[in-house]
């Protein structure tokens, strides 16, 4: 089996021997009269009886049937006649790229499929489609709309368009971007629309023009055996839409999802990995090897690497709710973790007294992102496939508000960050609009020791920050804006987080307080501000409050009714005097106080 044939796509072409394949350069006329760039190459063995199996192969965007000559030489080795072609409008194919499911494009895959099948000494039962990026999209599409092939790869893609570029109601960086490609003709209507809600801010067309184009109300009806190779990073694709797109596939599939960015893994283990189940899906279906028949088992149907430890997890197709945002109640081996947002960080504990930062995003330039860091666990702690989610409310002077969350994976000792996962949301600016929105999917291992960190912006700049932007970052909006996030007190502003097996303790404490208590408020000494734990064995009213020495109460940092549990609350001093205060955290039974001291 053709094992490694996807490392032969990086590599250069090596001189052939005098047995080796004899490419085949051709032209075939579309539908439209557009001439499309093409080749094909035969094995060097005999044909085998019936005939040899074809594979199509689609280059990336912007790029030639001439990317896939090295792939086009692997699948040789292994016994498969090769095709490939440059799609309309890039390479030297004629006519104008009009979008990736325009009739046009479609017509050319049909066209190229039937090609394929006509060769001499090809069986025409035994074609498949691969291809990555563009090329995966066009795999995809040989499935979704029943062109009559066995068996599709389909790599770093998939058809949920306006998943992909307009989740959230924020153009995909990546996306706009790639409309400035000197090596893609495009349709002029295609290249204005794109232009027009890059510079306006006006998503509407644009969210109904790839609503339209998308694939997924055909997905219920593939019956092409599907298997499908996604990235948690990629800056085109969202790995949560290809997760969905999968989970309505009616006939066989298999999906893997590994960490990297619009690639094919960057951890040999994972590439060989990714590389042998090609191999084997390719000649299981297309070769009737049924010594292969558990590549195509729905008991091991969905693997996903583990980006914290390369761990690999496989679960069965039936398994959604292990790999695929479900409704409540989880599997027991998923926990639920809220992490607050406090003035001290991320905390299991929610902050009583409400606070806010502010960030300033200013077109082109982008925004300074506010950081919020976890405690050091104290043990490993998996994120699970289940989607995360933030909920934040914020506030914001421009006519759009955009809010970024990007999660990283912090090493204190090592001084590195290495990513988990990210999502964002545009809506309309305003006062006290809450945002909720997802996280993408992932499976990552934190170690003990190591951090979380959240960095929350409002818009990146025009060029992406290669330290902080990953996964699908999006353009940001098209005016200014001072925007502010509120956290603490009633705004419930958290990041949820969905974790395999139990989570560690000191992430959570789960023991529940056996009184009440008000701990002493650190840091102490303070300036301008300190924080105040304190706890409830039981739900009941109290209030806190901050004295000075004269018994004049100078700020209520919570009056009202509270589960019992552990809460923080944070004291800003403002324009106080330095001195000595008295907190103090009265139930409806008992009164606790802590000396303070203030310094200037």
């Amino acid at each position: 089996m053709m094992k490694q044939f996807f490392l032969l796509c990086m590599i250069a072409s090596l001189a052939l021997s005098a047995e080796a394949q004899t490419r085949q350069d051709t032209t075939i006329i579309a539908a439209d009269d557009v001439v499309l760039d093409a080749f094909y190459i035969y094995p060097s063995t005999p044909a085998p009886p019936g005939g040899y199996p074809a594979v199509l192969l689609v280059h990336g965007f912007g790029g030639s049937k001439n990317n896939n000559a090295s792939l086009a030489r692997g699948f040789n080795d292994a016994g498969y006649v090769a095709t490939a072609y440059s799609v309309r409008g890039q390479g030297a194919s004629g006519g104008m790229f009009d979008f990736f499911t325009s009739e046009n494009l479609l017509s050319d895959l049909q066209t190229m499929i039937n090609f394929t099948k006509a060769l001499p000494d090809v069986r025409a039962d035994r074609v498949g489609v691969m291809g990555g990026s563009q090329g995966g999209i066009h795999a995809w599409n040989a499935a979704a709309y029943d062109m009559g092939v066995q068996a599709v790869v389909s790599v770093v893609a998939n058809g949920r368009f306006r998943e992909n570029w307009l989740e959230d109601n924020a153009l995909n960086w990546t996306f706009a971007a790639a409309t400035l490609s000197s090596s893609v003709n495009f349709d002029p209507a295609v290249l204005d629309s794109i232009t027009r809600a890059r510079e306006s801010g006006d998503f509407t067309y644009m969210r109904s023009y790839l609503e339209n184009a998308s694939t997924k109300s055909r997905e219920s009806g593939v019956t092409t055996p599907v298997a499908i190779f996604v990235s948690y990073y990629d800056g085109f694709f969202d790995p949560s839409a290809a997760l969905r797109q999968f989970a309505n596939v009616a006939g066989p599939k298999r999906i893997v999802l590994y960490p990297a960015g619009h690639s094919m893994p960057s951890d040999p283990a994972q590439a060989t990995f990714v590389n042998d189940v090609v191999a084997r899906w390719m000649d299981y279906w297309l070769k009737g090897d049924e010594s292969l028949a558990s590549v195509a088992s729905p008991d091991s149907a969905v693997v996903m690497f583990d980006a914290g430890n390369g761990e690999m997890h496989v679960y069965a197709e039936d398994e959604p709710e292990y790999w695929l945002m479900s409704a409540l109640p989880l599997p027991e081996e998923v926990e639920e973790l809220p992490l607050y947002f406090t003035d001290e960080g991320l905390r299991v504990r929610p902050q009583v007294t409400r606070s806010q930062r502010v960030i300033t995003y200013v077109n082109l330039i982008g925004s300074q992102a506010q950081l919020f860091s976890s405690e050091p666990l104290p043990k490993d702690m998996t994120i699970s496939a289940v989607t995360g989610s933030v909920r934040l409310q914020l506030s914001g002077t421009g006519s759009q508000l955009q809010t970024n969350v990007l999660l990283f994976d912090v090493d204190p000792t090592a001084n590195t960050r290495v990513p988990i996962t990210r999502g964002h949301l545009q809506q309309e600016g305003g006062t006290g609009v809450t945002a909720t929105f997802e996280l993408n999917t992932t499976v990552h291992t934190v170690r003990a020791g190591h951090v979380i960190e959240a960095q929350v912006h409002g818009g990146m700049a025009l060029l992406p920050n290669q330290d902080r932007d990953f996964g699908n970052y999006v353009m940001g909006p098209v005016d200014n804006s001072v925007n502010s996030i509120s956290f603490g007190g009633d705004t419930e502003s958290a990041i949820t987080l969905r974790v395999l097996g139990d989570t560690p303790v000191g992430v959570r404490e789960d023991s529940q307080p056996l009184s009440m208590d008000l701990a002493q408020n650190y840091p102490n000494p303070f300036t301008p501000s300190t924080t105040l734990p304190f706890s409830l064995a039981q739900a009941g009213y109290c209030r806190l409050s901050v004295y000075d020495t004269r018994g004049r109460e100078v700020a209520v940092l919570h009056d009202g009714d509270l589960a019992g549990g552990r809460y923080t609350a944070h004291f800003l001093s403002g324009n106080l005097p330095a001195g000595m205060y008295i907190a103090v955290l009265r139930g409806e039974e008992q009164t606790i106080r802590r000396s303070m001291l203030l310094v200037r």
